[in-house]
């Protein structure tokens, strides 16, 4: 067999290839296509006419056994290309000591590298199923387009009081539907009340607002974002399409669902659509996507997946990130200090969970500030957080996810009687209450809650909640005073 003489560009460290394999020639491709220089070492006399095309490589022969060192060889980094893994472990034998080696082996359906080496890339069998994630994407993204793409009025719209995830992906979504002409608006059916929220909308500037009364049944599609129908329990949205990260309902039905329960945000799927498809992400979207995953996920410590973080990866160096942080400095209203600070003062410890009833309230965003700060406390592993909003009785849960799965816990208790649902982390339920007094809530939330129970202990926490119920409650916030 013949011999070149191998190019030098530069400082390029050289790299060693030694083996017979059909990985051979593609491996050397790849680095001569990056000026890198190439020694190869083979048993195989064809591979050097494969191999005369690409310039900056040496072929050298070896034994066919590959039991000895050949004289002269160079440093490290070492690739083996062969496909026996005895035969790869033996060629290491007599390799100098280095963590530098790795293994290119034959492509077989179920089967790795030879243990103890390294991968030089990722194999083709994961080339093909991120291709085919990659067109699974985009297929849905497809499908999103053609329903809008003659739409007159197409409505993207939130559930309630928007949360920061809603807005990232309703805006997502809409842009989207843009991207073909479409024309569609965003709508909430509640109250924006918490303050970041304001903040946020008011920093995009966005025509997001509460939906009119005319605007559904004018809609000729609808899109429901990280919510289901099924969680307006009066006159639910005919959705066409539904995307969301919450457990699944079984009377979810659309013509397009995208149901991802273990997303930690339903900004990550839609964070997705937009990457592989190619849509840029401007700096305001990339704000409301990245705030919504990390609120959803608190800060990824909560029901965080591989493709969070992908996600997160993604938007993070687009995102306006001195206005995050101005809102994660925003968290708690002033005017919310002496209801927090009653709830703390009115909790009921039992074993590890924290119960806290708050009475009347005028935004269940209390119940999630506290629940949420109340689960950093030591010996507490689950909280829960209630209080009577109008006309029902809303109930936040919070956990740790690993002793506790309080999105269960809220199934369990409260499903039958009203909504009720969430994940291992983090859960809600809303119960309709049909006029009946604030003592009544008391009753409602212990006896569902503690179903198994004794009577006696059950009886005493009611006794307690009503008495912290009727005793002072929390003081109206001093106004500010400004020079």
């Amino acid at each position: 067999m013949g011999r070149r003489r191998a190019s030098t560009y530069g400082s390029t460290r050289l790299i060693t290839v030694i083996g017979n394999n059909s990985q051979v020639v593609p491996t050397v491709g790849l680095l001569v296509g990056g000026n890198i220089p190439v020694v190869v070492y083979t048993d195989d006399p064809h591979l050097e006419e494969a191999l005369a095309p690409y310039s900056g490589v040496s072929v050298f022969p070896i034994a066919k056994d590959y039991t000895e060192a050949p004289p002269d060889l160079p440093d490290s980094p070492y690739i083996i290309a062969v496909n026996p893994d005895t035969l790869a472990r033996q060629i290491r034998s007599w390799l100098p000591r280095t963590f530098a080696i790795f293994h290119t082996s034959s492509e077989h359906k179920g089967r790795n590298n030879a243990s103890g080496f390294l991968n030089l890339s990722p194999s083709p069998t994961n080339h093909r199923k991120h291709l085919l994630r990659r067109l699974s994407t985009l297929r849905r993204v497809d499908k999103i387009c053609d329903m809008v793409r003659h739409a007159e009025f197409p409505l993207i719209l939130m559930y309630a009081d928007p949360d920061p995830d809603a807005i990232g992906a309703a805006l997502a979504l809409a842009l989207i539907m843009k991207s073909v002409g479409a024309q569609p608006v965003i709508r909430y059916t509640g109250e924006v009340q918490r303050y970041q929220n304001k903040l946020m909308l008011n920093f995009l500037k966005e025509p997001i607002e509460r939906l009119r009364d005319s605007e559904l049944e004018a809609a000729d599609v609808v899109a429901v974002v990280d919510a289901q129908p099924g969680f307006w329990k009066h006159n639910p949205p005919n959705a066409h399409i539904v995307i969301d990260h919450h457990p699944v309902r079984e009377d979810t039905k659309a013509v397009y669902c995208d149901l991802r329960d273990h997303y930690g945000s339903t900004s990550s799927i839609l964070i997705e659509y937009l990457h592989e498809a190619g849509i840029p992400i401007r700096r305001k979207l990339a704000t409301a996507l990245l705030y919504g995953l990390m609120t959803d996920t608190a800060d990824l410590s909560r029901h965080t997946t591989s493709a969070d973080i992908k996600a997160y990866d993604l938007v993070h160096t687009k995102a306006d990130l001195y206005f995050l942080s101005r809102l994660a400095k925003s968290v708690v209203p002033i005017n919310m200090l002496d209801q927090i600070s009653w709830g703390i003062n009115h909790r009921i410890v039992f074993r590890d969970l924290m119960l806290i009833h708050f009475g009347e309230i005028q935004t269940p965003d209390l119940l999630v500030q506290v629940a949420d700060s109340m689960l950093l406390t030591c010996g507490i592993n689950w909280v829960v957080c209630a209080g009577k909003l109008g006309d029902k009785l809303v109930v936040v849960f919070r956990g740790d996810g690993h002793r506790q799965d309080v999105g269960s816990r809220a199934r369990s208790a409260f499903a039958k009687i009203g909504s009720a649902g969430g994940h291992r982390t983090m859960g809600r339920a809303e119960i309709p209450l049909g006029g009946e007094h604030v003592d009544t809530t008391v009753d409602l939330l212990i006896n569902n809650l503690f179903k198994r129970m004794a009577q006696k202990q059950r009886e005493k926490f009611i006794r307690i909640l009503r008495n912290y119920l009727h005793g002072p409650g929390p003081t109206e916030a001093l106004p500010l005073i400004t020079r």
